[in-house]
């Protein structure tokens, strides 16, 4: 059994759930996160942020063969975005509920850099409802 992540995005509003806290931060490009994600869940002034992307995961464990579900947000913090260069990379803070919140965007940063998934699809190229293989 092979260790496996799938990616969900939640695009109607900021969906995300209650609870959730800094994990961590990354640093991308916007245009980057939207070919990951899709559409953000959230563009406009709001409460510190201007930008955020909410993510649904399953990662399935392949020593026990269970299943782990997830969500994680990121966000730019402090209005960090630049409007005027979506190409610009930023550090986006990653929200969640713990630490495997962070690892599911570790991992959604390593297959998009490090693979050729970017020639599969046309859009969003983590989120077709495709299981990921991490190497």
């Amino acid at each position: 059994m092979k260790e496996e992540i799938l990616f969900k995005p939640c695009v109607s509003g900021t969906e995300r759930i209650a609870g959730t806290c800094k994990q961590g931060e990354i640093e991308a490009s916007f245009a980057d996160l939207e070919e990951m994600f899709g559409e953000p869940a959230f563009e406009g002034k709001g409460d510190k942020i201007t930008t955020e992307f909410v993510i649904d995961y399953e990662y399935l464990y392949p020593i026990t063969g269970e299943y782990e579900y997830g969500q994680f947000c990121l966000y730019d913090w402090r209005y960090a975005r630049d409007f005027n260069d979506d190409c610009k990379k930023i550090t986006w803070n990653i929200g969640g509920k713990g630490f495997v919140d962070s690892w599911a965007v570790d991992y959604a940063m390593m297959l998009f850099e490090k693979t050729d998934i970017r020639e599969e699809y046309e859009q969003a190229v983590l989120c077709h409802a495709n299981w990921h293989i991490i190497n």
